[in-house]
């Protein structure tokens, strides 16, 4: 689903540069699109797509750790809802990540 969303940058005759850089301080670029991202409390920008999936596996990473009886009923395809959803996230993350921490790197070299 996508959403196209019109509003004012608070610059009068702002000029197509202007426009982008006011969309870059409010949204995130992932994957050459921009998305809207929650910022920690105190924080001025949105959350990095680095920091989003790197909250994401850990969470998951010490679920399957310190709690091996419940990550294993939330993989069982026959038991979870979730586990389609579960193995669709981690094979998105073997693509998405290695490309987000290769851009990353780029950005701050």
């Amino acid at each position: 689903m996508d959403l196209t969303m019109h509003w004012d940058t608070g610059i009068p005759l702002a000029t197509e540069a202007q426009q982008d850089a006011r969309i870059a301080e409010v949204m995130t670029d992932y994957g050459g699109s921009y998305y809207l991202a929650p910022a920690m409390p105190g924080a001025d920008r949105p959350l990095h797509p680095l920091m989003a999936w790197w909250a994401v596996l850990y969470t998951l990473s010490m679920l399957a750790r310190y709690e091996p009886a419940s990550w294993t009923d939330h993989i069982d395809v026959n038991k979870s809802q979730h586990a389609v959803a579960l193995e669709a996230l981690l094979t998105d993350a073997l693509i998405a990540v290695p490309r987000i921490i290769h851009r990353t790197l780029n950005e701050v070299s």
